[in-house]
């Protein structure tokens, strides 16, 4: 059985990722569990000292009826779990996740108390935990994922890291197109590359896979100029690289799509 946790704080963006997230479970036959943190702090002294159990029983009915609505709606299995605020959230997030397949959040580039830790942070979230981490901006309603776009510089490192990638691009029958880009032309990097294609290709793990790379300075507007052009459904991205993806990973690549992007961010680890 696949698993899925979708964090949220009740907002229109958590809203949303839940939709999403209901929809593709129905898609997959997988089980949802809708996932709140509480900050006790945040409650009123009385409800503080009635004890954090009782302090979230409300939060609690709540989500449990969000369950029921999901259930009646996508007929899918959904559960709901509050856990009272305790540390960093991403780590919360990162040490829940462990027991899921695939973490769904949504995101949205404001100011509110949801982006602060869902959006800005998102991409905390997604180095910090095991699974893939699929990002929902706000505005983007579900749609069949049936193409998928990968940017990774497999020439650089000499591989391509697909484990969690081909997992889902199976799951989904989607096609995969790969796509690094290069500061410049080299026919040497180019045999390089053909060569991890080509074991790629042998291995089946990404049975419908296409390669592709283009010239440019800016590896960020380039990503996200070539995937409106060909209008994929979503974008994947490892965030365990040693060069490429990782250096602008770590600056802002997900930072910056996640609050800019309309479309589907897949972050995944191997």
């Amino acid at each position: 059985m696949i698993r899925i946790l979708c964090p949220t704080d009740f907002s229109d963006t958590a809203d949303l990722a839940i939709a999403y997230a209901a929809a593709l479970s129905k898609k997959i036959g997988a089980e949802l569990t809708l996932f709140n943190v509480q900050s006790i702090v945040s409650l009123p002294a009385l409800e503080i000292i009635k004890g954090k159990h009782l302090a979230t029983e409300p939060i609690l009915e709540k989500l449990e009826e969000q369950c029921y609505q999901v259930m009646e709606m996508f007929k899918i299995t959904c559960n709901a779990e509050v856990q009272p605020w305790n540390g960093l959230l991403v780590d919360i997030l990162a040490k829940r996740s462990s027991d899921f397949d695939l973490l769904i959040m949504g995101t949205n580039g404001a100011d509110d108390y949801y982006e602060y830790f869902f959006g800005s942070r998102s991409y905390q979230v997604a180095h910090e935990t095991s699974i893939p981490v699929l990002l929902i901006p706000t505005g983007c309603q579900y749609k069949n994922i049936s193409t998928i776009m990968y940017a990774f510089d497999y020439e650089h490192e000499q591989l391509l890291p697909m484990a969690q990638l081909s997992k889902w691009a199976k799951l989904l029958e989607v096609k995969v197109t790969v796509l690094q880009v290069k500061k410049h032309y080299s026919r040497e990097e180019e045999l390089y590359s053909e060569e991890v294609e080509q074991r790629v290709i042998n291995s089946h793990d990404l049975p419908d896979v296409v390669f592709d790379t283009i010239y440019n300075d800016d590896a960020i507007s380039s990503i996200h100029s070539y995937f409106i052009k060909n209008q994929y459904d979503a974008l994947a991205l490892c965030s365990t690289q040693h060069s490429f993806i990782r250096n602008i990973f770590h600056k802002s690549l997900v930072r910056t799509l996640s609050s800019a992007a309309t479309y589907p961010l897949f972050i995944f680890h191997e």
